[in-house]
């Protein structure tokens, strides 16, 4: 068939089902009065490749969570960039000014859970912080409630997914409150960063190495401060894994837990008991093993460069779906079953930013997440979060200029770039840029004043990387793996080390919170500038820049310099 008859198909399909289930799924609909409906976000943007495989059938059991506004943002802003200045006499907010000024109110949620109930859903549940509101129903169902259709789609990596062929929509009395509706795709995933050594190259490091390479073997540990690690899937083998670590290295985690969210997945036909939190069981309801390598190395890094963690929690999502990583980071900025509060969380895993900004066909979980990132900020926490392996085109859409990775490129975390590095078991020597390291202005999201001054060139302004770290798998980590070592990189490795980094400052001086900032005070003595090399799009050079940011850091010589903030 040619390409162009292929076209005409594929369309006549499209407008058949948007037809079909435009006849019948509306008919259930509980709506509001007047039947006033706005349009909350546009049908989903397929990648090349998708396919659309008909309609979905009207008894698929979906789980959907609906992502509610901040409260007065602006002044939230106000409060995040004053809390950055030096001698500043308020750097953490209290959860209850949070709660009275800026989460949602329990009668925007209330109002939102009722909707929901009306609209026939299950299960449905407001979760901590009011921030998401889940239920659970038929495909039919959810198709009445927000006036859309799904459609089937195999995904050009082999998958069977679903997504909503037409705009999102939302009674208009909500649209004050409702900031997206979660869980209509599963067509666009994250993936993590890690990246095997195929090649003998200039040497890799055991994870301990890393604390004297950087600097950061001369201070105390960081036994005070809780640390976690963010991922998807069953935990089990990463957990032994870490037993493992610590009994060969003595090195220390704390109190080590699991923490599981949607441990029910998210599209069974069963209609009922969707999503679902649990703690304590690291298989997180006998789910899949999706990324041992991955949350390994998060996690021996972390806690090798720390020296030692009070706590390391590992909150698991049910896959790399968009909607359930957002059901997990509320897990983690709005802790609901008893886990600590985490001072520091990595984050190896992203996407291309436009599948998830609203603004550019994405299902807005950019939006929702930013508001719980700048909930984390104002409470003391900080993400460290991969740019990314792809170099500066994460998007893969043949155009570098602007194609970074989500959730590295919200303002409100710290995006970790990568470098080569050269150095002996202790001694630092030089860091150039590692070719595949993500690093590119954002395409929807602004820096902050911390960076914006720093930014350049056509895309001034724009949201970049803050740090880069080790991650070339040539010079990367010796990763223990079910007993035996495997050598490891990827911007999944820079971000854990700077998460461990940022732990050990904490330590000495804990009243720092949002570490982003603070970096950017950093005297050029403390930091290592990578001046050389490239990642296919920019080139390193004198200062920030888009390829690497500030450059790594010496975390001695920072946690001196910030000693007196």
């Amino acid at each position: 068939m040619s390409k162009k008859l292929q076209g005409m198909r594929t369309r006549l399909l499209v407008a058949a089902v948007a037809g079909a289930l435009g006849c019948a799924g509306f008919a259930s609909a509980a709506v509001p009065a007047g039947g006033q409906f706005a349009v909350l976000t546009k049908s989903t943007q397929l990648s090349r490749g998708d396919v659309i495989r008909g309609a979905v059938p009207i008894s698929q059991a979906v789980h959907v969570t609906l992502a509610l506004k901040l409260r007065n943002d602006a002044q939230l802003k106000i409060f995040i960039a004053n809390a950055r200045q030096p001698g500043a006499a308020q750097r953490v907010m209290s959860r209850a000014t949070l709660a009275s000024d800026h989460l949602p109110t329990a009668a925007q949620a209330q109002a939102v859970a009722g909707y929901l109930k009306n609209a026939g859903f299950n299960n449905v549940k407001i979760h901590a912080g009011n921030m998401l509101v889940s239920g659970d129903a038929s495909a039919a169902t959810v198709q009445s409630a927000f006036q859309t259709t799904l459609v089937n789609v195999r995904t050009h990596d082999g998958r069977n997914a679903f997504a909503n062929n037409s705009p999102i929509r939302i009674p208009a009395t909500l649209q004050g409150s409702v900031q997206a509706v979660l869980g209509l795709q599963t067509v666009h995933k994250a993936r993590i960063m890690a990246q095997p050594n195929a090649v003998v190259g200039v040497g890799g490091h055991y994870p301990t190495e890393f604390a004297h390479i950087y600097g950061a073997s001369g201070l105390p540990p960081a036994t005070d401060v809780a640390a976690a690690v963010w991922g998807w899937g069953s935990m089990q083998n990463t957990v032994n894994d870490l037993d493992d670590f610590m009994g060969i290295t003595g090195l220390d985690a704390g109190d080590v837990a699991v923490v599981c969210t949607d441990t029910n997945g998210i599209d069974w036909n069963t209609g009922e008991g969707l999503g679902g939190t649990t703690i304590g069981d690291p298989t997180c309801n006998g789910n899949f093993d999706f990324g041992e390598v991955e949350w390994a190395m998060d996690s021996q890094s972390i806690l090798a460069m720390s020296g030692g963690v009070k706590s390391l929690t590992f909150y698991a999502a049910y896959g790399g779906y968009n909607t359930t990583i957002t059901d997990s980071l509320n897990e983690i900025v709005n802790p609901s079953v008893g886990e600590p509060l985490p001072q520091v969380i990595n984050a190896s895993f992203g996407e291309c930013e436009r599948y998830q900004d609203a603004n550019q066909g994405g299902d807005g979980s950019m939006q929702s997440n930013d508001a719980m990132f700048q909930v984390a900020v104002a409470q003391g926490q900080t993400f460290t979060v991969s740019t990314g392996d792809s170099g500066a085109d994460e998007c893969g859409f043949g155009n570098p200029l602007n194609s970074a990775s989500y959730p590295a490129s919200s303002p409100w975390v710290v995006a970790v770039s990568g470098t080569t590095l050269r150095a002996s078991d202790t001694t630092w020597a030089r860091e150039n840029v590692w070719l595949g390291a993500g690093g590119s202005p954002s395409s929807a999201e602004m820096a902050q004043p911390w960076q914006t001054h720093l930014t350049y060139g056509p895309f001034k302004g724009a949201r970049g990387p803050d740090v880069a770290f080790d991650a070339n798998p040539a010079s990367g980590e010796l990763v223990l793996i079910q007993g035996s070592y495997a050598q490891i990189g990827g911007t999944s490795l820079a971000a854990p080390l700077t998460a461990g980094a940022w732990a050990r400052i904490l330590q000495g001086n804990p009243g720092l919170g949002f570490a982003a900032p603070h970096l950017y005070a950093l005297p050029a003595s403390a930091l290592h500038d990578v001046r050389s090399g490239n990642n296919r799009g920019y080139i390193a050079g004198p200062g920030w820049d888009w390829a690497t940011g500030l450059g790594s850091f010496d975390v001695g010589r920072a946690a001196a310099a910030l000693s007196s903030d």
